[in-house]
């Protein structure tokens, strides 16, 4: 797509905020300041008891790009975004989170990448902690290549919200999302059965990494037994609300099914051979993100034996 500033299509910014005053302010600044600038900044605020409504109000009379309501009441994460998406008034939608900092050309650079076909762009981030900018760490290094089967998405995915443009027409196959599943998850899920998601192998995003972070997950959990059974639970969870609302009508669905079945008879210390041998076939797909290398069967069978007993990476 030309990014001509003559001729940019408009672009909706979507950020969703909940109690965000302390980190903001530095990124409204880096939206404001992208160098695209044909921009629509909607942004839902869930309800903030702090100083964060009385901030979106100071931007909104500094730019008339942006405007953001308060909700009545605390719809909750994903809601509060799925609501906030309807009200985009361009067919591009670019999602933010409250406290990253984007960099200046990341929206230009992402739709230079959009093409006809185009339904859904993932970028790169990298992170930094608290206020310590000048300390970032890049994305990891990994083979970042088109997304074409839903197998790249549910182990490993390197796909996330904050990096993320899609086409408005995506949320008419994905919405409503459920309520307990990752909203970027199941919307990348969704763009990847119906077109190929391509990446954009640069960071753009920088996500701050803070005590009061959204996203600290199931991860951070220290026991590695208890944190493997919580992921398998999530797993299975996801898998089958995903399946429940398209049904099992491709060969990456099969897939799906399979692998969902199989790991509900896991009990993190045995090795199901049938799921061994599923990984394994499949083992393309799955470790997708790994750069070819010499041996590389060596290292998919590894992980592949610890995926048959633990059911996760």
């Amino acid at each position: 797509m030309s990014t001509s500033s003559a001729i940019q299509p408009l672009v909706t910014v979507v950020l969703c905020t909940y109690n965000g005053e302390k980190y903001l302010r530095p990124q409204l600044d880096s939206i404001l300041a992208q160098s695209w600038q044909h921009l629509e900044i909607i942004i839902s605020d869930d309800g903030s008891t702090d100083s964060t409504p009385a901030i979106l109000e100071e931007y909104r009379q500094k730019d008339q790009r942006l405007r953001y309501q308060v909700n009545a009441s605390n719809l909750g994460y994903n809601k509060n975004f799925e609501q906030a998406f309807q009200q985009a008034g361009a067919d591009f939608i670019a999602i933010s989170d409250q406290d990253d900092i984007w960099e200046k050309k990341k929206i230009e650079i992402m739709m230079s990448h959009w093409t006809d076909a185009s339904l859904f762009l993932y970028s790169l981030s990298g992170t930094f902690t608290d206020d310590d900018i000048n300390k970032r760490k890049p994305a990891p290094t990994a083979n970042y290549g088109p997304i074409r089967h839903l197998q790249q998405l549910v182990f490993n995915s390197p796909v996330h919200g904050h990096a993320c443009i899609f086409h408005k027409k995506l949320l008419a196959d994905c919405i409503p999302f459920p309520a307990d599943i990752y909203y970027d998850w199941w919307m990348s899920m969704h763009a990847a059965r119906l077109s190929v998601i391509n990446p954009v192998p640069q960071t753009l995003t920088w996500h701050r990494l803070h005590a009061a972070n959204n996203s600290k997950t199931i991860l951070s959990i220290a026991d590695h037994a208890e944190r493997n059974q919580q992921l398998r639970k999530q797993f299975v969870h996801a898998l089958q609300t995903y399946l429940d609302r398209t049904g099992v009508q491709t060969a990456d669905e099969v897939f799906l099914e399979q692998y969902n079945g199989l790991i509900q008879t896991l009990d993190g210390k045995k090795i199901s051979w049938p799921l061994f041998r599923l990984i394994l076939r499949n083992r393309k797909m799955i470790f997708h993100y790994k750069k070819k290398k010499p041996l590389l069967i060596l290292s998919q069978i590894k992980h592949a034996f610890r995926m048959a007993r633990t059911g996760v990476l």
